[in-house]
């Protein structure tokens, strides 16, 4: 999340996500982190910056068992948005 939002592409999949926000190509991000790490003033930063762009966050669910990414409806339903059916 930080990365991305600083601009640190050291990873095939940092790459390519900065690459897309580049280009203008719709980014959706699900973190995976508990509350205190969402908490954090950096953190909350990044989400803002990425939003800012145009990235799409779909928020963790930290239900106090650590961190988790939110459930499958709600991280495939922006990805929906995007996908034609046949």
């Amino acid at each position: 999340l930080n990365k991305l939002a600083h601009g640190i592409a050291d990873s095939l999949a940092l790459s390519v996500a900065a690459e897309a926000i580049g280009r203008g190509t719709p980014v959706i991000v699900g973190p995976s982190l508990n509350q205190p790490l969402l908490d954090h003033p950096v953190a909350r930063a990044s989400l803002m910056t990425l939003a800012s762009w145009g990235v799409t966050i779909v928020p963790p669910v930290d239900d106090g068992d650590g961190p988790r990414l939110a459930p499958n409806d709600r991280l495939l339903d922006p990805v929906r948005r995007f996908v034609r059916s046949a």
